[in-house]
């Protein structure tokens, strides 16, 4: 009854946390400037080079900020999920782990619903049964009958 477990290819989780990675550090470099900057407060001595070096971490580490969301997004979504081949149908296998975690969010949400749990709750009506009237006496017998169950005359 349950779908079977699709896993997202080693390759992209490999990207995936690599982006991640490279966002840790990008953010390290970018704060870092604002520790150096503390650190040095009303010390001038060598200013101009404390100021190309904070300027360039800062920079350096929004550059790596960037390119880490960039492989971040590529590894979850693939190529043609997050735009950058233009392939609907593959698009549509790329990001099908995350649509099918994203509805079994949703569904687990909604299991904690009391409305929902009481429709759940309720059974589903039977299917309709079809009945044939017999030629011979009019009485109604299952579809799947060959003879009247009430006279026993072919159906």
């Amino acid at each position: 009854m349950d779908a079977p477990q699709r896993q997202i290819p080693a390759e992209r989780q490999v990207v995936y946390y690599a982006g991640m990675a490279l966002i840790a550090i990008g953010l390290l470099l970018f704060l870092s400037t604002f520790v150096t900057f503390l650190a040095n407060f009303g010390n001038f001595d060598g200013h101009e080079a404390r100021m190309q070096s904070g300027a360039l971490r800062a920079f350096g580490g929004i550059v790596l900020t960037w390119i880490g969301g960039f492989m971040r997004n590529l590894g979850a979504k693939g190529l043609a999920g997050s735009g950058i081949l233009l392939d609907p149908e593959q698009g549509r296998r790329d990001v099908e782990p995350w649509s099918r975690m994203g509805g079994g969010m949703v569904q687990d949400a909604l299991s904690e619903v009391d409305l929902v749990q009481r429709i759940g709750d309720r059974r589903d009506p039977p299917e309709p049964e079809v009945k044939v009237r017999c030629q011979a006496c009019r009485a109604l017998n299952d579809e799947t009958d060959r003879f009247c169950g009430q006279c026993g005359a072919a159906i």
